[in-house]
Formats: structure tokens, C-alpha cells, sequence
């Protein structure tokens, strides 16, 4: 009321003030750094709010292509929480003790281990996934790669070289990502064995679980069989690759083949996404089993999906890969408000589960952007998705890493809050280590600062 008692200089000065100060509270989102050719450009995103702002801190920096020193502090730190906290000498495989990682541990008291459930539990003492040893085994080589003058875990991975060496010898689950991890990390340390373990990881998927009447992989040990989508696709892959690379021409068609009834049947071509797990009971007759789509296999099956395209060059995988992440980032699976992937939604009933968010999701997403990035740019196309990539590197480097203790759980609330899961459920308050999403995080971390993702 008191404007109308001021003099008209006066109120043009106060209005043009007032007008200024709005314009730069308008404006305290910090522009997204976006990236194209390894060159930054900073631009707006209309509907994705900025990593920083997210974080409360400054805007993170792109570092696609480039070293990283804040990813580069985060991956030591890791490293060395799991090498302090995470060996387990008494860790079976098969039964038989073999040592290994634990398969949690929690964040503010390393003594509790083997987490299954509420409460201490001694019988799981023993417990051991060999699938985290493998993580960790690519982290370090990784790590190793990038900083070849750094030797502070070159113990770490000789031992951790020495466990995959055993537990993967005779690898035979129609699980296609093992294939990629032990090839990559082969070539990676300069180990012929491994490169072998992958050879014969792929003659596996062909020799024990294709089935040439039905022309795909899947597990047939069971009756009718069935197959995880994300699994099968990256067995396709994997058989395409591995019969290019050793002059297989029966794996690559083998492989093929497989892609294609995945696409086929477990595609759901209304929402651009993938059934989670199928049935099979014959070449036409397939039917999902579980009708969510769930953003860790939607990322890991972008990421088969160009595997494959590095080396046939079908636009089909291109095409279905952009897709994908088009619907995952457009659907309300994103969160547009707080950042990050909810946990899955039903393609039947459009039902979102969205009480909280794997960390798997965000790393196998951004993973599958990196490649999908690297193939356009191979094309001399612009990238896409630059804001929503940047911001997975930023939470996945902030909100979902723990910097006090250094690792990361298996989940986290949509506000980025310790987990608590329903009695009878989970282990209660989830504040417990995941040697997996450490080890995958790291995976998806430091190939933001590789170049170019081929191994």
C-alpha cells in the first residue's frame, strides 16, 4: 500500500530493482553441461533438473571422454573400503570354501556381514555370489587401465585375478553379460586365460541352452523354458560377437536368431520397453511371466543391443536401443522431480513401483547411454540425452554414494534416503554395503572417462 505514495522516479526505480532481483532468482539453475565430439556446451534442460542443483553443490562437470579427479577420489575410496572390509575367507562356491567378497556388509559396522534378513544370522557366514567377485575384478582393471603409474592395488587385483580365474573356468548359466566382463577384462590385464574363459563361456551359450528348433537361448532346464529378457538378449549379443571375433559363423546366426525372438516376443512395442521375464513355449508361443519393465534391464539390454550393432551394424538394434531410453526417460519410470529411476512399472496394468530406486538401475542406464552416445557420434550424429546422462554420473557420484564410509547400497528412497524395507521382507534398515553396486558402480563411473568404450 505504501507504492502509491511514492514519487513516479522513485517508483520506476523501485520496479525496475524488484524486476532485477526476480529475473535472478529466476535464474539460479546452473546451465547443464552438455557434450558433443569430447567438446563441452553448456545449454538448458526444459524438463530435467540440473545434477548441482539436485546435490545442493555445484554443478558437476562433464567428464565424458576425459580423467575425472572426482571420480578418480571416489574409485580409490571404494577400492580400498572392499579391500579392508569386503574379503570373506570363508565365502563357499558349490559348497566347497574358496573365499571370496562378501555379499554385504554394514556401512558404519563391517563386523555385520552376510545380511539376508532382520537380524544376525551365523548360517550365512559362508554365502558368497561369485558374480560380485567378477565386478570387483573389473573395477580394478579398469582402475588399472586408466592409471597405469598407480601400483596401490596391484595386489588387490592379482588376488581378485587369481578367484574369477577359478570360479570361471567352467562357467555355463545362459547369463551373456559374463561373457563381455571376462573378455574386457582379458584384454584389459593382458590375460590370455581369461580371454580363453570367455571363448568357452560362448561356446557354452550355444552348446548347452540354444535351442535350434526354437532358435533362441534360453533355460532350458526348465519346463515350459523361460528366460530373463535382459539374459537372453546379452547371450545373442555375446554369440555375435564371440563367433565374429573366433570365425564361429554358427554362433553369429545362432545369436542373431536369438535377438530377434527376444524382440519378437518379450518387446512391448505400445511402451517402447521390455517384459522383464518370459516363457517359452515354442517359436510362436511365448508369454511374459513377470510383465514389469524394470530400468536395470532396459539399460542392460541397450547396452546387448549395441553390443551387438559395434558388430553387425543392424539399424534395427540402433533404432530399438533409442527407443528404449526414450520411453525410460519420457515415462513417468523417471523421475522428473528428484532425479534418478524408480524400481519398475507393470506394462499390464500401468501400475509404478516407485517406493524406491536401485542403484543397478541408474549404472546399467548409464552405461547403455555411453554406448548409445558412442554410436551416434561413430555416425557423425549429435548425441542425445546429454542432460539426463549427466545427471545419472552426478547422483550416482553424490546422492547414492556414501562418502563418509565410502560404498553404496543396494537401494535408496526416491529422496535419496537410507532404505527402510517391510518386516518379513528385507534386512529392516538397509544401511549395508553391496560388494555389487560397489563394483558396478565403479564400472559405470570410470567408463565415463574412456574415450571410446570398445574393449
Amino acid at each position: 500500500m505504501m507504492l502509491r505514495f511514492l514519487k513516479p522516479r522513485l517508483l520506476c526505480t523501485f520496479y525496475l530493482c524488484w524486476l532485477v532481483l526476480f529475473m535472478l532468482a529466476c535464474s539460479d539453475r546452473a546451465p547443464v553441461v552438455h557434450h558433443q565430439a569430447h567438446k563441452t556446451i553448456a545449454s538448458r534442460a526444459a524438463s530435467v533438473p540440473p545434477a548441482g542443483q539436485l546435490a545442493g553443490q555445484r554443478q558437476w562437470q562433464d567428464t565424458i571422454g576425459q580423467d575425472s579427479p572426482e571420480i578418480d577420489t571416489l574409485a580409490r575410496q571404494v577400492l580400498a573400503n572392499i579391500r579392508a572390509h569386503g574379503w570373506n575367507p570363508q565365502a563357499q562356491t558349490k559348497g566347497i570354501v574358496t573365499g571370496g567378497l562378501f555379499i554385504n556388509w554394514k556401512m558404519d559396522d563391517p563386523r555385520h556381514t552376510n545380511a539376508l534378513r532382520q537380524g544376525m544370522d551365523d548360517a550365512t557366514s559362508g554365502s558368497h555370489d561369485p558374480q560380485v567377485d567378477l565386478f570387483y575384478l573389473n573395477a580394478l582393471a579398469e582402475y588399472q587401465t586408466l592409471h597405469p603409474n598407480d601400483h596401490t592395488f596391484v595386489a588387490e587385483t592379482q588376488k581378485a585375478l587369481h578367484l574369477i580365474q577359478q570360479e570361471f573356468a567352467r562357467y555355463s548359466l545362459p547369463k551373456g553379460w559374463i561373457y563381455f566382463y571376462l573378455l574386457r577384462d582379458g584384454k584389459l590385464l593382458h590375460n590370455d586365460e581369461l580371454i580363453q574363459d570367455a571363448r568357452a563361456v560362448a561356446s557354452n551359450y550355444y552348446t548347452r541352452w540354444y535351442d535350434p528348433t526354437i532358435g533362441m537361448v534360453y533355460n532350458r532346464a526348465h519346463t515350459p523354458g523361460v528366460y530373463a529378457s535382459e539374459h537372453s538378449m546379452t547371450a545373442g549379443a555375446a554369440l555375435i560377437d564371440a563367433g565374429t571375433r573366433w570365425q564361429q559363423s554358427a554362433w553369429v546366426q545362432a545369436g542373431e536368431s536369438t535377438m530377434k525372438q527376444v524382440l519378437s516376443n518379450a518387446f512391448n512395442r505400445s511402451a517402447h520397453l521390455f517384459y522383464n521375464n518370459m516363457t517359452v513355449f515354442s517359436a510362436s508361443q511365448q508369454q511374459p511371466m513377470n510383465t514389469q519393465a524394470k530400468p536395470a534391464t532396459e539399460g542392460a539390454i541397450v547396452e546387448a543391443l549395441l553390443r551387438a550393432y559395434s558388430v553387425d551394424h543392424k539399424q534395427q538394434y540402433l533404432d530399438t536401443a533409442g527407443a528404449v531410453l526414450h520411453s525410460l526417460f519420457q515415462s513417468n519410470l523417471f523421475d522428473h522431480q528428484n532425479g534418478g529411476l524408480f524400481f519398475a512399472k507393470d506394462l499390464s496394468t500401468g501400475m509404478l513401483q516407485a517406493s524406491y530406486k536401485e542403484t543397478r538401475a541408474q549404472i546399467h542406464v548409464l552405461i547403455g547411454l555411453l554406448h548409445y552416445n558412442q554410436a551416434l557420434q561413430a555416425l557423425g550424429q549429435p548425441v542425445r540425452f546429454m542432460a539426463e546422462e549427466q545427471q545419472l554420473i552426478k547422483l550416482l557420484a553424490t546422492r547414492f554414494y556414501q562418502p563418509t564410509y565410502h560404498g553404496y547400497f543396494y537401494r535408496m528412497t526416491p529422496t535419496f534416503k537410507i532404505y527402510t524395507s517391510s518386516p518379513g521382507t528385507g534386512i529392516g534398515y538397509e544401511n549395508f554395503f553391496t560388494t555389487e553396486a560397489m563394483g558396478l558402480a565403479l564400472d559405470s563411473l570410470q567408463q565415463t572417462e574412456v574415450a571410446h568404450l570398445t574393449w
